[in-house]
């Protein structure tokens, strides 16, 4: 399955399912991918949109962002302190 998305377009339309989901109570599926098979959480740390993060995690958004890839170490390789405290601060509550 191939998808021909770029980063922004990716995050806008999860974001978009996610608003839908408050007009139809449908869970939205936050599973779309590009073409390299990296998920709106990827762009999301890629271009450092913080806001866009928290959404994401707040729904629950796969943290594995691409193949062989999670998004504590793409947080990392940027080197966004906000993004790298959020996603610590999910998978502390995840662990407890």
């Amino acid at each position: 399955m191939e998808y021909n998305f770029n980063g922004l377009f990716l995050i806008k339309l999860i974001k978009d399912r996610i608003k839908e989901k408050k007009t139809f109570f449908e869970k939205p599926n936050l599973n779309t991918r590009d073409k390299f098979y990296r998920n709106a959480l990827y762009w999301a740390i890629k271009y450092q949109k913080v806001q866009d993060v928290k959404l994401l995690l707040k729904h629950n958004i796969s943290k594995k962002v691409a193949p062989n890839l999670d998004a504590l170490s793409l947080a990392k390789q940027i080197g966004n302190k906000k993004i790298i405290s959020l996603l610590e601060e999910k998978r502390e509550l995840a662990i407890a």
